[in-house]
C-alpha cells in the first residue's frame, strides 16, 4: 500500500511522494491527473491516495445543518467536508439506521438473474454472482448513494476472480464537483476518478441535484438530517428531565468543621448517581416544578415522535412503514393496496431501476474490460412480489366470474365458455351432459337349473313332514 510521504501544492500541479513498502523503492508523480506513474496499489483504490488523517468529529446543531449546504453551493470551490461530517453523526441515529436498513434490504434480498444477449437466463452465471461477497457489498455501498449523496466505490486487486478488497472510497475526500479524490481535506487538486488509469477500478455513483447548484445531490441525509439533530437534543433534554425529576436529590445538614465536612461529602456522593447536597442546618434548598412537571416528559415524546414519523416519510415514503408493516411487503392491515405498501413498493421499484442502471452501464463493462466477464450479460431484478400479488388477484377475479357463471347456471342460463377464456386467460370448455340410460326391465323369477347329478336321487321325505300330511289327510276325511 502506497504511504504518502509529502504533498507539494501549487494552483496548477501537485506534486506526491510514495513510500512503496513491498518493493522498498520511492516512486514520484508529479501533474497526478491522469499520470501514468500512479502506484498499482492507488490506481486500483484511492483510498490510498488519501492521506491518514483523522476527521474531526463535531457537535452538531440547526446553524450547522445550513452552513453544511452554503459550503456544498459554493460558487468557486465547494467542499462537502461539512456535509459528510454531519452526516457521518446522522447514521448512527437508531431510528434512521432502522429506516436505512430497512429500504435496503426492499433492494439487496430481491432475486435476480443473469441474460445473454438473446434474453436467455445464465443460470449457472447467475448462482455464482450471487453467492460472491463482494457483489453483496457493492450493491449495499451504491445504495449509499441515495443517503450520503454519491459513492465512490474501489473494486481494488483481483484475486481468484474475486474482489476481496472492494470497499469505500471516504466521501469528505471526494469531490463530486471536481471529480477527483484529495489528499487532505479541503485541497483543490487531487487525483481525477475518471482518468483512464483509474477509473476501470472504480465506480462512481451519483444522485440527482434538484437545485443545478452541483453535478450531484446532496443526499437523503441532507433532508433528515434537521429532523435527526431535533432527536439527538430531545434526548438531551429529556435525560436532564430525567435526573432533575424522577431521580431522588440527597440534602445533609451538619454543624462538623471542614475535614469532617468533606468525609460527609463523600459519603454522601457514594450513594448512588443521584444530586446531592451538603448544607449547613439554617440553609434551605427548594425545588420549583413547573405545573405540567409531572407530565412534562409527554411534550418530549411527542416531539420525538413527530420527527421519527417525519424521517420515516422521507426515507420509506409513509410515516408509519417502519412500525406499522409487520411480514412481508404489502403484508399490512390494508393489504396489498395500502398506502405503505404502495409507498415501499415505489422505493423498491426506484432503487432497483437505479442498481440495475449502475451495474449494467459501470460494473460489468469494468469487468468486462478486466476480462472477468463476457460480453452481453444483463442484470435483471426479479419482480417476485408483483409476480405473486398478479396471480392472486387473477385468481380472485377468476372465482368470482365463476361464482357468477353459477349463479346463471342456476337460473337457466349459461355463460359463453369463449368469454370466460377471454377474462380470465384459463382454458374453459362447456360441459356436455351425458344422455339419460333406460332403466333395465325386471328380471322375471325362475328356478334354478336342476343340478344334473341329483335327478335320480329318491327324496325321502323326513318325519316331520310326514305327520303333517297325516294330519292334514285326517282333517280333510273328517
Amino acid at each position: 500500500m502506497g504511504i504518502r510521504i509529502k504533498e507539494v501544492k501549487n494552483l496548477n500541479t501537485t506534486q506526491m511522494t510514495y513510500a512503496t513498502p513491498t518493493q522498498g523503492v520511492t516512486q514520484s508523480t508529479t501533474d497526478i491527473r491522469g499520470s501514468e506513474n500512479l502506484p498499482k496499489e492507488v490506481r486500483r483504490n484511492l483510498s490510498n491516495y488519501i492521506s491518514p488523517v483523522q476527521l474531526v468529529r463535531m457537535n452538531h446543531d440547526i446553524g450547522m445543518w445550513r452552513r453544511a449546504v452554503l459550503e456544498a453551493e459554493q460558487a468557486y470551490y465547494p467542499q462537502r467536508i461539512r456535509m459528510q461530517r454531519m452526516y457521518i453523526d446522522t447514521a448512527l441515529n437508531g431510528h434512521v439506521r432502522a429506516c436505512v436498513a430497512k429500504r435496503k434490504r426492499l433492494t439487496t434480498l430481491r432475486k435476480f438473474e443473469l441474460r445473454d444477449a438473446n434474453g436467455k437466463v445464465l443460470n449457472d452465471i447467475t448462482t455464482g454472482l450471487s453467492k460472491k461477497k463482494w457483489f453483496r457489498k457493492f450493491i449495499n455501498y451504491a445504495l449509499d448513494a441515495n443517503f450520503y449523496g454519491y459513492s465512490l466505490i474501489a473494486l481494488g486487486d483481483i484475486i481468484e476472480g474475486d474482489f476481496p478488497n472492494l470497499s469505500i472510497v471516504r466521501r469528505w475526500n471526494v469531490s463530486p464537483d471536481r471529480f477527483n479524490v484529495t489528499s487532505y481535506d479541503y485541497s483543490i487538486n487531487g487525483q481525477d476518478f475518471r482518468a483512464d488509469i483509474v477509473k476501470n477500478w472504480h465506480i462512481y455513483v451519483d444522485t440527482p441535484n434538484e437545485d443545478g447548484t452541483s453535478p450531484c445531490g446532496y443526499g437523503i441525509f441532507y433532508n433528515i438530517a434537521i429532523y435527526e439533530i431535533i432527536m439527538r437534543n430531545v434526548l438531551l433534554w429529556n435525560t436532564g428531565f430525567t435526573e432533575r425529576f424522577s431521580m431522588p436529590y440527597v440534602v445533609a445538614k451538619t454543624t462538623k468543621p471542614s475535614d469532617e465536612r468533606d468525609e460527609l461529602e463523600a459519603t454522601v456522593a457514594n450513594m448512588g448517581a443521584n444530586g446531592y447536597a451538603i448544607t449547613d442546618p439554617t440553609d434551605e434548598i427548594e425545588f420549583l416544578e413547573a405545573h405540567l412537571a409531572g407530565t412534562g416528559w409527554n411534550g418530549y415524546d411527542n416531539l420525538e415522535n413527530r420527527c421519527s414519523k417525519t424521517i420515516s416519510k422521507i426515507i420509506l415514503g409513509h410515516g408509519d412503514a417502519l412500525d406499522s408493516t409487520p411480514g412481508r411487503l404489502g403484508a399490512d392491515q390494508g393489504g396489498d393496496e395500502s398506502p405503505i405498501s404502495k409507498a415501499l413498493s415505489e422505493i423498491q421499484i426506484e432503487d432497483g431501476r437505479v442498481i440495475e442502471s449502475v451495474i449494467n452501464e459501470d460494473l460489468f463493462p469494468r469487468l468486462v474490460k478486466l476480462g472477468q466477464m463476457p460480453e452481453g450479460i444483463t442484470f435483471v431484478f426479479l419482480n417476485d412480489d408483483e409476480v405473486q400479488q398478479t396471480v392472486e388477484r387473477d385468481n380472485k377475479n377468476a372465482l368470482d366470474l365463476a361464482t357468477v357463471a353459477k349463479t346463471m347456471k342456476d337460473a337457466g342460463m349459461q355463460m359463453d365458455p369463449a368469454y370466460f377464456q377471454k377474462i380470465t386467460a384459463l382454458p374453459a370448455k362447456e360441459i356436455v351432459e351425458p344422455a339419460p340410460i333406460a332403466p333395465a326391465p325386471p328380471a322375471h323369477h325362475t328356478l334354478p337349473p336342476a343340478d344334473p347329478s341329483k335327478e335320480n336321487v329318491k327324496r325321502v321325505p323326513s318325519a316331520k313332514i310326514k305327520n303333517k300330511l297325516i294330519e292334514l289327510y285326517r282333517l280333510e276325511a273328517a
